[in-house]
Formats: C-alpha cells, structure tokens, sequence
C-alpha cells in the first residue's frame, strides 16, 4: 500500500520513501506526494533521486512510479522525492477554479447542468458541460465574473473523508454508473453545495487568481466544452 501523502498535504514539495517492490517497471513505495493521473487530473511530474519520472499509475491502493532509469533503484532502498513544483501549484489552482465555475454556472445560469469528461493540467481545465438552456457570450461573461467575484473573497477551501451511500448517478457529471459506499473526498466552500473530488486543492480561493473562461470545441452530443485559465 502507498500512503498518499498528498491527499494529507498538497503542498509538500519533496519527501522520503522506501521502494517497497518494482512490478511492471513501475517502483511501488510505502509513501508518495506523487499525484497519479485520475479523476481527470493530470500526474505530477518530478524526480526520485534526480532520477525524472516519465509516467505515474495508480493500481488500487499502490501507485506505480515510472522512471527514465529504473536499474538505479532496488527494493527497499531509501530514496527522496521532489514534485515539480510550479506545475503541481498552477493544476492546483485551476482544479479548485474549475469548481468555483461549476457551481457558478448553477447558481447563475442553469440549476440542473453537469458537466464530465474533466482534463486539467498546468496549461487549462476543461469540462464538457449538459445545458439545459442555450449558452450565450453574455452569459459566459456572467459566470466568468461571478467566479473570480468568489475567488476574491478568500474564502477557504474545506477537504475531508466522508462515508456516502452507494448510488447510480453521478449527481455532478449526470454520468450513470454504480458506486459503492465507503469513504469519498469531499471539497466544499462557503455558500456553495460540498462535491466530490480526490484532486488536490489549494487552502483559499484567493491563491486560484483571476480566472478567463473560453469555448472550446464541443465534443457533441449537445455538450458545450468550457475551458479556465489562469488569467
């Protein structure tokens, strides 16, 4: 098991581990603020013992470490972890941006939108949106200054494990697939609803910034895709 020490601070920059085994070309270690892509959230990026990682897997509750030179590790060596840094801090800060515009929009807008098929990495996040009425530049304009109006309140970020009933419907995506009970990761901020998210976050809406909202491409199907960006 890989403890996920990101999950217990997002803000860690470097750490220490131990290689528990190396299966598939991938080292597994006891402990990790290494985020692996899921969720829609992009991997870290970073290095273990200057060594750079090129893609990172989780596998239930281990998580795989690809290295570009894996034969300079063994198992149960000591190593030293450092995330890059810079990266990891501007997905951080369009993930929770990203949020605040989720439910600007249905606060706003449309009350009964959802939005899935989520990509956020250090350039953008975007997410293909289900409206049930017809989305204008003026509205867009709207959302985007309702958000960065609630990102400049400073309003802190609250996360916490919570146990949840299963369920058929993904409340937020509208996506229909079955969930089992059990632990889920809440994000929550004032005056707005709690969703769930295993993504990291930043600590206060102030650090997100001013955000710019675009069109992208829809991906059909009645979808509008909504890109955020750091402004």
């Amino acid at each position: 098991m890989t403890e996920r020490l990101f999950w217990r601070d997002a803000y860690m920059k470097e750490f220490s581990a131990k290689v528990l085994f190396i299966r598939d070309g991938g080292l597994v270690l006891d402990r990790t603020c290494f985020f692996p892509e899921g969720g829609g959230q992009a991997s870290d990026s970073g290095t273990l013992n200057g060594v750079r990682i090129t893609n990172l897997r989780a596998d239930g509750d281990e998580i795989l470490h690809f290295v570009e030179d894996p034969s300079r590790f063994k198992e149960g060596q000591e190593i030293h972890g450092a995330i890059d840094w810079e990266r990891r801090y501007r997905i951080m800060r369009l993930h929770s941006g990203a949020h605040v515009v989720f439910f600007c929009f249905r606060a706003k807008f449309d009350a009964d939108c959802t939005a899935s098929s989520g990509r956020v990495d250090e350039e953008k996040e975007r997410s293909d949106y289900l409206f049930t009425k017809e989305l204008t530049s003026e509205i867009l304009n709207t959302i985007e200054d309702c958000a960065n109006e609630t990102i400049a309140r400073g309003l802190d970020v609250k996360i916490w494990f919570e146990d949840a009933e299963a369920r058929e419907m993904n409340p937020w995506t509208g996506a229909t697939a079955s969930i089992e009970s059990g632990l889920r990761r809440k994000w929550k901020i004032e005056g707005f609803p709690e969703m769930e998210c295993g993504g990291t976050h930043v600590k206060n809406t102030s650090e997100i910034g001013r955000i710019v909202l675009k069109k992208g491409k829809n991906p059909g199907r009645g979808r509008k895709r909504i890109e955020v960006y750091l402004a």
